[in-house]
């Protein structure tokens, strides 16, 4: 074997392998809708129709424990905050939760970052957060094919409680519309 063909092979090796621990940090068959669930947030008594604030929110999936991460096993939940307003916006992650359709409340998330956020006027601002399972709870046991997630934004020093509701695509939905589309994949 010359020089050249082992380097290639470590290389193919070295991706192979790291491509399998990428996707191995989630369980399958946890794929949610809408992606991202959108929800716009209106301030009472506001005179125009353009929402000051528009939340975008994603399940990344259902994640295994990372010990050297610092994270559990968890629902891992992105959202993007725009803020199209004239005034700055408030968001506290310690208001975040989240709530399986078997109506149990998962444990208090963990967020990157971890501390309220004031986001200005035409800003963007995206943060993670990591729902624990509550102790001697799984996916199995947790109805989570269905998920409501809830929080509070303040405007003008108002409280504005907002919902979003995500779902789990069935494999045999997803095969069908990549049978449908199958340019889309």
């Amino acid at each position: 074997m010359t020089l050249r063909s082992i380097s290639v092979l470590a290389t193919l090796v070295f991706i192979l392998s790291s491509v399998g621990c990428v996707h191995h940090d989630y369980l399958r068959g946890f794929r949610y809708s809408p992606e991202p669930a959108l929800v716009d947030v209106f301030r009472k008594g506001a005179d125009n129709q353009k929402p000051p604030v528009s939340a975008m929110v994603s399940v990344v999936g259902v994640r295994t424990p990372d010990e050297d991460a610092h994270i559990p096993f968890c629902v891992e939940i992105r959202m993007r905050f725009e803020n199209n307003g004239k005034v700055p916006v408030t968001f506290d992650p310690h208001t975040l939760q989240l709530v399986a359709g078997s109506l149990q409340t998962f444990d208090p998330p963990t967020s990157r970052p971890n501390e309220p956020l004031q986001i200005p006027p035409n800003q963007v601002h995206v943060i993670t957060a990591y729902f624990p399972f509550p102790p001697g709870h799984n996916a199995s046991s947790m109805g989570i094919d269905t998920l409501r997630l809830r929080w509070t934004i303040q405007i003008d020093n108002q409280t504005v409680p907002q919902t979003a509701y995500l779902s789990v695509l069935r494999q045999r939905f997803i095969t069908r519309a990549i049978e449908r589309h199958p340019r889309a994949v």
